[in-house]
C-alpha cells in the first residue's frame, strides 16, 4: 500500500489561510465598508472607528484559528452537550450525606434462610 502524499490529505490553503478562513475575512472587511459607507449613523470618527473594530474581529478569529489547535464548534458542541447531559456535577464535595444506616430489624426472616447464607470454617479447613 503506499500512502498519500501529504498536500494531497491538507486542506487548500492560500497565503497559509483555508477558505472558510479567506470566507470570514472577506465577510468581515464587508461588513466594515457595508457600516462605514451605509449604515452607521455616527459622526465621521466614530463610525471609522466602528467600521475598523467590525472588520477586525472576524480577521482575529482567522488569526486565532489558523495559530491555535482551538476549534469553536467542538468546544460550542461540548459546552451544549454538558449542559444537556444527566450526571452532571458541579466541582466541590457536594452536600453533606449521613452514610449508610443500618436497620436492627431482620429482613431476612427464619434462622435457616440467615445460617444458609453462612460458611463454616472448619468445612473448608478439612478438620
Amino acid at each position: 500500500m503506499n500512502p498519500a502524499y501529504k498536500h494531497l490529505r491538507d486542506r487548500l490553503r492560500i497565503g497559509e489561510l483555508t477558505i472558510p478562513q479567506l470566507i470570514a475575512l472577506f465577510c468581515g472587511f464587508m461588513a466594515g465598508l457595508v457600516w462605514a459607507l451605509y449604515l452607521s449613523p455616527f459622526s465621521p470618527y466614530l463610525t471609522l472607528f466602528i467600521s475598523i473594530y467590525l472588520t477586525c474581529v472576524p480577521a482575529g478569529c482567522v488569526l486565532l484559528a489558523s495559530t491555535t489547535e482551538f476549534d469553536l464548534w467542538l468546544f460550542l458542541r461540548g459546552c451544549v452537550h454538558d449542559a444537556l447531559s444527566d450526571g452532571r456535577y458541579m466541582a466541590g464535595p457536594g452536600a453533606p450525606s449521613d452514610g449508610y444506616l443500618i436497620d436492627a430489624e431482620d429482613h431476612h426472616g427464619s434462622d435457616a434462610v440467615r445460617a444458609a447464607g453462612q460458611l463454616d470454617l472448619e468445612d473448608i479447613w478439612g478438620r
